[in-house]
This record gives structure tokens, sequence and C-alpha cells, in this order.
């Protein structure tokens, strides 16, 4: 037997479902047969799990948007401006969703479909209603033929891949605690590990991705459904713990940990056995021991002769390996769970991750705007000038809208010469193949032949949506029907319709904001340092009664928008142009970013800190010291978000040295001042963890700025269309 590729076979079934579908819509003598095409275009997936997971997000989205179609056509069937504007609400409303991180196929469907019934049955309501018949239906029809041919030929499930994630995640985690323990006790090799981080980001993503659809098609993963949604969890937190114990390090470069932690070593190979365990786990091999908690002791006596400084930077550390001690507890505990092994009699406290309040995002407010202002800008040319497509050329615009507001780093204006080139393909078969074939046999060898090559040329994940476009586009432009009919005058004018639409796409691309990447880029830092600034402010010890609620739900959402900027950065600055901007190189930006990602950890770990409860002598009698020490800060921040580019007055290591020596001395006369019952021992550690996470983040903002002082920011700043 010949062997068949991944690639080849997943072509085949793309060809063949397509086939089917095209076939059945016309044996049924459907209007529109090309929407069929649509959905099998758009749901090919390679496991029968994405493919039934999306096309049931499209066939519920299809149907929201009967609904609330047929709905505005009533209300309004006479009152175009006040119909706009409603549709207009909910197309917003719709677009703000997708731009988040669930179910965004779900959003966008609702999005775009109830544009095309509204436009394409027009304001007659019987018509409205039979086009929204027609596109459930024929919708539902190819989500069905698609997903029963990935089921009975070459079936895939997602499990495998589950698996397969999952192993590698627990490499990466296991090869980061190893790296940063290096760092730690001095043994490291200085091997980068930027490249590890970001490959744990992506096996992240993919395991969230991969999860959902694995629920789907396996019930081994339907089973425990709830354990994997706990591991995603928790593994996402414990690469946000280790990042904080990462850049918690360069303060303790200095100590002698064996002497101030006595049991370092025994915690960290206990840390590391449990790595490899759950490393082990994963791949299905059974837990080789037992679990034995441990904590972190001090050496009271070697830390009484350190700085009140060095004691606050061994503050943070202890606490940084006291959270992944008991992460990494219940990390094996939940695989445990998932794998079947025997657990443990004690059970280990599940984290839950914090609940994020509610704020505007401003990417997703712009993301809404570009996707309006394209449809009214549609709409008001269909009204006025009448452009190829009449109402169809409103459709092509919202729904090409749509699909780039979830990408936003795809530049617009590459898809221009292959959407032409897709449309010149077209045109080929339209004109000089078409015509010349008689029954379905032959139509379908064609149609097959044309998916599977667009399919097997696109076969990658990262050019699924040029594979659906071009699938698309040749569907429109052929227009296959019982009754089909060869016109040039059509087809130019269908291809017409495409190439505006895209032209539109582009003017609108710049509404609200340009679309460059360094401006992108330089926006995102700006919008960094604002919520940063606004963190540092509601940070004052004699404050926090009094913040509100709204308040509140702010701090959430800008704690997470901080750790998560760092990744929306790294996406803009690769798509930099480095020939336009030769002087900063990729390496640059890159460190730019991990300092801004350190910068999110500090921050993190100060909010954290200001938790604890504070002793009421020292709050009082350091107050002032403190509250200069964060004005300070706030201020750096506030001068950066309102310029990235701006430079101290003077230089902040002296500022910082300075100020170190003074909060020394202060410190030395109060705790001198201090009866010794009135402090507690966890007065001592909280007040030492709160001011050493302060030190950690004026040392990580002074490193910023000096990566900053070498990039050339004035060159970003130049006006380019």
């Amino acid at each position: 037997m010949i062997p068949i590729s991944t690639r080849t076979k997943e072509a085949i079934k793309t060809g063949l479902a397509m086939t089917i579908a095209y076939g059945i819509a016309l044996q049924m003598d459907w209007d529109r047969p090309y929407w069929a095409a649509f959905a099998v275009a758009f749901i090919s997936l390679p496991t029968a799990g994405q493919s039934l997971h999306k096309g049931a997000l499209r066939m519920l989205g299809t149907l929201v948007a009967g609904v609330a179609a047929l709905a505005l056509i009533a209300l309004f069937p006479q009152q175009r401006w006040w119909f706009m504007v409603f549709l207009s609400v909910y197309i917003g409303f719709c677009t703000y969703l997708m731009t988040g991180k669930k179910n965004q196929y779900f959003y966008q469907v609702m999005a775009f479909v109830c544009a095309i019934i509204c436009f394409d049955g027009g304001a007659n309501s019987l018509n409205a209603f039979q086009t929204a018949m027609v596109r459930i239906q024929q919708t539902g029809m190819g989500i069905m033929v698609y997903t029963l041919v990935s089921v009975f030929l070459w079936p895939r499930t997602s499990v495998g891949e589950l698996n397969e994630a999952s192993r590698k995640l627990g490499v990466v985690q296991r090869g980061l605690f190893e790296t940063y323990r290096g760092l730690m006790t001095g043994k490291g090799s200085g091997v980068d590990s930027r490249s590890q981080r970001m490959k744990a980001l992506q096996l992240l993503a993919q395991l969230e991705q991969t999860l959902d659809v694995a629920e789907v098609d396996s019930y081994e993963v339907w089973a425990v459904r709830h354990q994997w949604r706990r591991f995603l969890r928790e593994s996402k937190m414990l690469m946000e713990a280790l990042g904080r114990w990462r850049v918690s390090l360069p303060e303790i470069e200095q100590l002698d940990l064996n002497k101030l932690l006595p049991n370092l070593a025994a915690m960290c190979s206990e840390l590391e056995m449990r790595f490899g365990q759950i490393q082990g786990m994963l791949t299905g091999e059974a837990p080789a021991q037992a679990l034995q908690p441990i904590t972190l002791a001090i050496d009271k006596v070697e830390l009484a002769a350190r700085s009140h400084f060095e004691r606050a930077a061994l503050a943070v550390t202890k606490t940084q390996l006291d959270r992944l001690e008991a992460l990494s507890r219940s990390l094996f505990d939940c695989v445990q769970d998932i794998k079947g092994f025997s657990r443990q009699d004690s059970k280990p406290p599940r984290y839950k991750a914090p609940v994020v309040g509610l704020a505007l995002d401003l990417d997703r407010i712009g993301a809404v705007v570009r996707v309006l202002s394209g449809l009214w800008l549609a709409f008001l040319i269909w009204v006025y000038i009448d452009p190829p497509g009449h109402a169809s050329f409103v459709v092509i615009a919202v729904s090409l809208g749509l699909a780039f507001a979830r990408f936003p780093q795809l530049p617009v204006s590459k898809t221009l010469l292959p959407a032409i080139l897709s449309c010149g393909f077209a045109g080929v078969v339209y004109v000089f193949v078409m015509p010349h074939l008689s029954g379905y046999l032959q139509l379908g060898l064609m149609i097959f032949a044309v998916t599977f090559g667009i399919t097997y040329l696109f076969h990658t994940p990262q050019q699924g949506l040029s594979r659906a476009f071009g699938l698309a586009f040749f569907a429109v432009l052929t227009s296959i029907a019982n009754q089909q009919t060869y016109n040039f005058a059509t087809f130019a004018n269908s291809t017409a319709m495409i190439v505006l639409g895209l032209s539109l796409l582009l003017v609108t691309s710049y509404i609200p904001f340009r679309p460059h990447p360094e401006k992108a880029f330089l926006r995102l830092v700006r919008r960094f340092f604002r919520h940063a600034e606004f963190l540092i402010s509601r940070m004052a010890l004699d404050r926090k009664p009094q913040i509100g609620w709204k308040d509140r739900r702010k701090m959430m959402f800008y704690q997470k928008d901080i750790l998560e900027l760092p990744q929306k950065l790294a996406a803009w600055g690769g798509q930099i142009d480095q020939r336009l901007f030769p002087g900063n190189t990729p390496e640059q930006i890159q460190t730019l970013v991990n300092s801004l990602h350190a910068l999110g950890l500090r921050l993190k770990d100060l909010l954290s800190a200001r938790e604890n409860p504070q002793s009421t002598l020292l709050a009082r009698e350091l107050i002032e010291d403190v509250r200069a020490w964060r004005i300070a800060i706030e201020t750096l921040f506030q001068r950066w978000s309102d310029n990235p580019v701006t430079e101290p007055d003077a230089d902040l290591q002296e500022q910082l040295a300075l100020k170190l020596n003074v909060m020394e001395a202060r410190i030395d006369q109060t705790l001198t001042l201090a009866e010794q019952e009135a402090l507690r021992p966890e007065d001592y550690g909280n007040f030492y963890q709160l001011i050493g996470s302060y030190r950690g983040l004026s040392e990580s903002a002074v490193a910023h700025a000096q990566l900053a002082k070498g990039l050339n920011w004035a060159h970003w700043k130049e006006e380019r269309f």
C-alpha cells in the first residue's frame, strides 16, 4: 500500500466533502449552493473534534444571527437609518466579544451572517426569512457532510494533540525550573531562557484550543474535563510564578543562600523531582515516590547580619519559592487525577485564578470602530453610488472587516495581490473550463481538483485563513448553480467587488489608529505605563480602605493586562520592517519587551505584597518614606505613559542608591524605637516583602530606562503612509 501523507489526506477529505456538499445542494435545487461550500471551507480542520467544535459554533452563530436579522427587519422595515444604527450596535457588540479569547468564531458568525440576511434579503420580510432559512439549512448540511467525511475517512481525534502539548509543556516547565535554579545558585550556564518561555506560551495557547475540541471527540477527555481545565489554569499560574521567581533573582546574587536558607538544596531537589514526575506522568509513567511537603527555613543568626534590603530581597525570593512549592503540589495532584494514578491521602490546596474585573479594552474598541467604519462607508457607497455587487458589497466589506479584526497584525495591503491572483485563477476556471463541462461527474471532478489544490498548497495552521478565503472566493466567483450562466461582466463585477472591499478595508485600517507596527508598538508601551501608573497610585499604605468597587475592578483588569501586553508587543515588534528602521534590531526590540515583562511581574509582586497586613507602627513611622518612593516611581511611569522616549532628568541608578541609603537608616531608627513585643515575626516578614518588592520594581525600571536609551525612538515617530 502506498503511504499517504497527512497533508494529502486532509486535502482529499476537504475536496470530497466540498464535492458532496455541492452535489446535495444542487440535487435539492437550493438557491446559492455555494453557501454549503462556505461551511466546508471554514470548518475543514485536521481532527474531527476541531471540525465539529467549529461547526457547532458556526451553526449556533447562524441561528442567532437569523433571529437577530429578522427582528431588526421587522422592527425597522421602512426606517433604514434607524435600522443601520441598531445593526451597528449589534455588530459592534459581536465584534467586541469576538476579539476576546472565548468563542471568537461564534461571535464572528453572529455578526457577518446577520449582515448577509439583512442586506441580501432586503427590506422584504419574506425574502429575509427565505434567505435566513436557506443559509441555516445549507450551513447545517455543509457541517454535517464534512463531519461525516472526517469521521469515516482517516479519522483523527484531538487526544493525541492534547497529550503531546501537555507532555511538551511539562518538559519546558521542568527545563525553566532547572535553568532558574542554576541562575539562583550561581551554577547556571547563562543560557537565554526567552525561547523556552515563548515556547511555553505557545504550548499553553495550543493546549487551551485543543482542550476545547478534545472534549468533543473523546469521552476519555470528557470524563476528566474538569481536571484538564484545572491543569490548564494551574499551568498558567505556574508559568507566572516561575517568571516572578526569575525576575527576583538579581537582588540576591551577592547573598550566601545556603547559609541563609539551610534547606534550600533540599527544597530545590524536591521541586526538581516533582517537575520530573509531572513530566513522567504526562507520558504515562506512574510516580515513583510520594510528595514531601517542604517549607523554607531561614537562619535567623545569619539573617541578623544582613542589611534591611538584603533581608527584603531574601523575603521576596522565599515567597516565590513557597508559591512554587504549593503550586507544584497542586499540579502534581491534578495530573494524578487526569492519568488515573493513585492519589495521596492529603490533598494539596487547589488554586483558583483571580476574577478579572470589567474594563474596556482599547484594542478591542479599536477593532469595533474599524468594523463599523467599514460597515457605514460600504453602506453609504451602496446607497449613493451603487458599486459592483450592489448590496453584496456591504456584506463583503463587513465579512472581511470581521476576519481581519481577529488578526490585527496581518497587513491588509499584503492580501491584495493574493486576492487578485485567486480571482484570476477562478476566472480561468470560470471562462475556460466550466463551459466545457457536462453533468455533475465532470463538475464534481473539477470541484474536487480545485479544492484539493488549494487545501494542499495552504496546509499549515498559519495558512488557515488564506485557505478558507481562497475556497470562499472561488465559490463566490464561479457561482455554481443548476441554472448555470457564463457572463464575463458578472464575473468582473464580482472580482471588482472583492478588490474594492479589500481596498475599503485598507482605508478603514487607519481608523482609529495607524496600522503600522511601530505605531502600534508605541501605543501599547504607553498603555502599559498608563496601567502601571494607575496600579501604583492605588498602593498608598493609608489608601486601601478608600478604594471603591470601580477602582478594584479596574485594578484586577489592569493587573491581567500588564502581564498580557508584552505578548502583544512581541507580536507587533516582530512585524516591524527592519529595512525601514535599520537602527533598531529585532534583538533590541525583544530585549525591551522582556524588560516590560519583568516590570509587569515586579508590579504584580508589589501588588501581592501590598495585600499583606502591615504593622501599624511600621506604617506610621515609615509611611512618608515609602510614599516618596512610590510617588517617584509613579511619576516616572506617568512620564513614560505620555512619552515612552522621555529620559529621566538624572541617573536613576544614583537616585535609587541614595533612596536605599536613606531608607536603610530610617528603618534602623524605627526598629530601634520599637519594642520587641510590639512586632510579630509576620510583621517583619510582610514589611520586608513590601520594601523588597519596591526595590525590585525600581531596579527593573532602571534596567528598562537603560535599554530604552539604545533604541532610535525618533525614527519610529516619523509619519509615513
